[in-house]
């Protein structure tokens, strides 16, 4: 996910928070910092957890940037595609360079298995750090 819509997710959940929330934290003397901490934040925390697992997921899965700079058109030196080299780049080139479809496999294999546990995690801690309006 791009900054962009990013953006665009965060400026939705900011709307969402009522303004009387704001209102009674100003009421009961609630700094900027505190009605940030206690009001903004719960507010928009299941905006903040979706866009956390998805860049997380997005960032496991870094290959069009890289591959372009670093292993497209022009010829690269073994050094520099070695520094440019992730995870996702290591699977395409045994893949469709070295033609060993089961290596890559395995290797997807892997990746989705390290994505789930990730995501997996972060569910578990998003009981704990996630507000809804539905629960109490």
């Amino acid at each position: 996910m791009g900054v962009g819509s990013t953006a665009v997710l965060y400026l939705a959940a900011l709307t969402r928070v009522p303004a009387e929330r704001y209102e009674a934290a100003r009421l009961d003397g609630a700094s900027p910092w505190r009605q940030f901490w206690h009001v903004t934040l719960p507010g928009i925390s299941g905006t903040v957890y979706f866009t956390v697992v998805v860049n997380t997921i997005a960032s496991l899965q870094v290959f069009t940037e890289a591959y372009t700079m670093f292993f497209g058109a022009r010829p690269s030196t073994p050094a520099e595609g070695d520094a440019a080299l992730f995870y996702v780049i290591y699977l395409f080139q045994e893949a469709f360079g070295s033609l060993r479809m089961g290596y890559a496999s395995a290797l997807a294999w892997v990746l989705f298995l390290v994505i789930a546990a990730i995501t997996a995690v972060q569910v578990r801690l998003s009981r704990d750090y996630v507000h809804y309006e539905d629960r109490a």
